[in-house]
């Protein structure tokens, strides 16, 4: 049982109290109870443990995202519900919602945790209850969606992908069969590319299914700066973003010569290059340049479009994405794959005046 100091104390029979003690503790579910300002008053020995949280520590007075180790939190130094980026968020909105209608309110969160200097992403399904004891209270339960989210992601994503991909190439085949004395060699090259297309999507999931689950092992091998960047470009502008736009390359770190796993920094920069081309017109250009940054190298894929202030809250996020529901892998894998396996920094900067650049910042040699 967890020993803490509480309002509750004030306001129940020490027989109530400890009945609601035992209630909580009885639960396998995540729950807790907050105050009219999102303290905690008590929580169950289920949020503690999914935590990572002594049992004997005192919760008093703390909100969730204190306890739930929430980035807007841990990193960037606010007050959980204070801070810029806490007005999107879904634990936020199932707490206002409830305190304006003191009635029950379901909403989902996407919370991003700092959990022992790895991000972890959790997506959140939240219960607030009224819970009345003198004063108002409220419970507070929390179910673990993330398994489910990561399917649907899959299903719908994933396979949505691979499902357009493989309906171009046999498309390609059909209009093959109709002359098969005469084959256009253009149509042997789009098959192919469309077959590559299909190998990188499988594998492309595969390595971010093994990022994580932590299993992902890297291969480091030597690379040039200027090789890297003409490789990048070649495989990018065969894409279906890329039509219609230009992909502007520029080396300015004097084509240095680093150590790192080329599949998966080809990976982070590419998703880079293909969102900034999906966020352009046609005619319009994207920029990519690589410099050094003190002792490190740095990459920034630069495109003219400003992005807007909920969008950047929610950006590395698994679950979101600006292209509809049940999207937004790209954003989510980059910072994972650039940060947790390449020992690297990924982010980016946006304004009105000057477009947006992602960037990512990795250390010369992982070896």
């Amino acid at each position: 049982m967890e020993k803490r100091a509480n309002p509750l104390g004030d306001k129940l029979p020490e027989d109530s109290l400890l009945f609601v003690k035992e209630l909580l503790s009885a639960t396998s579910s995540i729950v807790c109870i907050l105050n009219q300002n999102n303290e905690l008053v008590l929580a169950n020995s289920s949020l503690m443990e999914r935590f990572g949280i002594e049992l004997d520590q005192d919760l008093a007075s703390l909100r969730f995202g204190e306890v739930a180790g929430c980035v807007n939190v841990t990193v960037h130094n606010n007050t959980c519900g204070g801070g810029e980026r806490c007005q999107y968020c879904g634990a936020n909105y199932a707490f206002q919602d409830f305190w304006k209608s003191s009635k029950t309110v379901i909403n989902e969160c996407r919370l991003v945790r700092n959990n022992n200097g790895l991000t972890e992403q959790l997506d959140l399904e939240i219960t607030a209850s009224p819970f009345n004891c003198g004063e108002p209270f409220m419970l507070v339960s929390l179910v673990d969606v993330t398994d489910k989210k990561r399917r649907e992601i899959l299903e719908r994503i994933f396979f949505h992908d691979i499902i357009n991909i493989a309906g171009s190439l046999k498309g390609v085949f059909d209009l093959i069969s109709l002359n098969p004395q005469e084959v256009d060699p253009e149509m042997l090259s789009i098959g192919s590319s469309l077959g590559t297309q299909i190998l990188e999507e499988i594998k492309a999931q595969q390595q971010l299914i093994k990022a994580e689950k932590g299993e992902l092992n890297l291969q480091i091998e030597p690379i040039a700066m200027g090789d890297f960047l003409e490789e990048l470009k070649h495989k990018v502008q065969f894409s279906d973003a890329a039509f219609d736009r230009t992909i502007e390359v520029q080396d300015l770190s004097g084509n240095q010569q680093f150590s790192t796993d080329r599949t998966l920094l080809t990976r982070v920069v590419f998703n880079m290059v293909k969102n900034a081309l999906e966020a352009v017109n046609r005619g319009e250009h994207v920029k990519i340049t690589a410099r050094k940054a003190g002792e490190l190298i740095r990459i920034d894929v630069h495109n003219d479009s400003y992005i807007h202030p909920d969008v950047q809250a929610q950006l590395f996020q698994r679950s979101f994405s600006t292209k509809g529901a049940n999207r937004g892998l790209g954003t989510y894998s980059m910072k994972m794959l650039g940060e947790r396996y390449l020992k690297g920094q990924v982010d980016f900067e946006t304004s009105s005046e000057n477009g947006t650049t992602f960037y990512i910042q990795i250390p010369p040699s992982l070896v």
